[in-house]
């Protein structure tokens, strides 16, 4: 029986189901093409910032020798705070961070919404600064103390403590656009007369490598399963063509390089949508960009799901025709969260029938329930094969700016690790899968849950 025959479905059910997976299904052979592909965009990349088959390949001042330099705050007393901005969320976290010699870290963490009326970039900064004040008086910090800030949008980094955001072709936050945020929250504490100052600004999937560095000291590479997908690794900066800072260009260490990975299957070759991908894609707020995001990230997951479903429905093979299924025509209800009942093993589906009953009132069927079911794990696979395949291309990358032959440690971070295990194992297993047939050094992967971007906002503070 064929991997996704339903017992009992109707032979028009079965054939519906058959050909989306088909659509759906990835070859090894097109995998390595994406990786490969990958590659040539990351080197590309490192040249200009304008060359059409590369991705932005974003410069950060943060320094492979983090890892030395943490190390060297935890032989004293130190502290440093870390600010997460997330525009996607409309959140923003903090975190502390106290070393002791001889004493385990200590570490606290707060979380606080960004409030509606919150529209303009002075507006944010003064949010940030009051929410710090709230912080520090929360966790009794008293003395001067450094400040990473870290933030979910595109950054060309000015120096190790200022940056300014890039255009974001997400289209979100557009009031942020070219703003110092440094700059700007350093300016919101002077106000409040805080002891703090921003010592260094990153990406998020900068701060996530960082993170990962202070448990495992070789990582090398690092991948954000979100809202939004980004890597990030670390580059022999005689590379960098594209590099100005002539002291940076001279390091010994190498430099952290915010891949902008989202932007990949623009202009590509290999990258090869389906007809319900490019109508996720037509749908969105940013259209044509993004392309490769669009397939794999938690944002648009339960969309492309939602979409399939509809067409079951269009061609009436799923549900009673007399059912209301108004609330499976509005976009994006069908949550990416819910694609864990691809999970659920029980006899009768209990998991996938009560998801349907609560969120959309729709009384399924045992063969209902086998569908939808289906339909989740369809795109979760196709998902979690491509992101493996361009993990692999970066983890060639990486490989290359290494003097030595040691597998690439990769770190994985994000909410997609903790709702979907199969996706991220999936993730794994490619990549582990599509390095070997690129003749590469198996990497090593640790999976470091939902957020370690605040706490790598603190450490990065620490750099030198």
């Amino acid at each position: 029986m064929p991997e996704y025959e339903i017992k009992g479905a109707t032979d028009a059910q079965n054939a519906l189901l058959h050909e989306i997976a088909n659509k759906f299904s990835v070859a090894d052979t097109h995998l390595s093409e994406l990786a490969h592909e990958v590659h040539v965009y990351l080197t590309n990349g490192l040249s200009s910032d304008t060359e059409p088959k590369g991705l932005p390949s974003r410069v950060s001042y943060i320094k492979s020798t983090i890892s030395s330099d943490i190390r060297a705050a935890k032989k004293r007393s130190s502290m440093a705070l870390g600010l997460t901005i997330s525009t996607s969320t409309r959140r923003m976290k903090l975190a502390s961070i106290k070393f002791a010699p001889g004493a385990p870290d200590i570490i606290n963490k707060q979380v606080f919404h960004i409030r509606d009326n919150v529209d303009s970039a002075a507006k944010l900064c003064e949010e940030a600064a009051v929410h710090v004040a709230q912080f520090i008086n929360t966790h009794g910090v008293h003395e001067p103390v450094p400040l990473g800030v870290t933030i979910d949008l595109p950054l060309e980094e000015t120096s190790k403590c200022g940056g300014r955001v890039a255009e974001d072709s997400r289209a979100c936050a557009g009031f942020l656009r070219n703003v110092d945020i440094a700059q700007g929250v350093d300016a919101a504490l002077l106000r409040l007369h805080l002891p703090v100052r921003v010592t260094s600004t990153t990406n998020c999937v900068i701060s996530s490598m960082v993170a990962a560095q202070h448990h495992f000291h070789s990582t090398s590479a690092a991948l954000i399963l979100n809202h939004g997908i980004n890597a990030a690794y670390y580059e022999a900066p005689q590379k960098i063509t594209k590099l100005a800072d002539i002291a940076l260009g001279a390091s010994e260490a190498r430099v952290a390089i915010n891949t902008e990975l989202a932007r990949f299957g623009e202009n590509s070759s290999v990258v090869q949508p389906t007809m319900w991908d490019h109508r996720v894609d037509r749908e969105s707020a940013n259209t044509g960009f993004h392309v490769f995001e669009k397939l794999v990230a938690d944002k648009y997951l339960g969309e492309i799901v939602r979409n399939l479903i509809t067409d079951f429905m269009d061609a009436q093979l799923i549900f009673a025709r007399d059912t209301d299924v108004s609330t499976f025509s509005e976009p994006y209800t069908f949550f990416t969260s819910y694609m864990t009942i691809m999970e659920d093993t029980s006899d009768d589906l209990h998991e996938v029938g009560g998801l349907l009953e609560a969120g959309f009132n729709v009384q399924a069927s045992y063969v209902d329930r086998q569908i939808v079911r289906a339909l989740c794990h369809i795109v979760s696979m196709r998902a979690a094969k491509l992101v493996g395949a361009a993990v692999a291309g970066v983890v060639k990358k990486a490989s290359e700016a290494r003097d030595d032959q040691e597998p690439i440690v990769v770190s994985i971070s994000g909410q997609l690790t903790e709702m979907n295990q199969p996706y991220v194992e999936c993730t794994i297993k490619t990549a582990k899968r599509v390095a070997h047939a690129l003749g590469l050094s198996e990497p090593v992967f640790n999976v470091l849950g939902e957020d370690g971007y605040t706490v790598g906002a603190a450490l990065s503070s620490f750099s030198k």
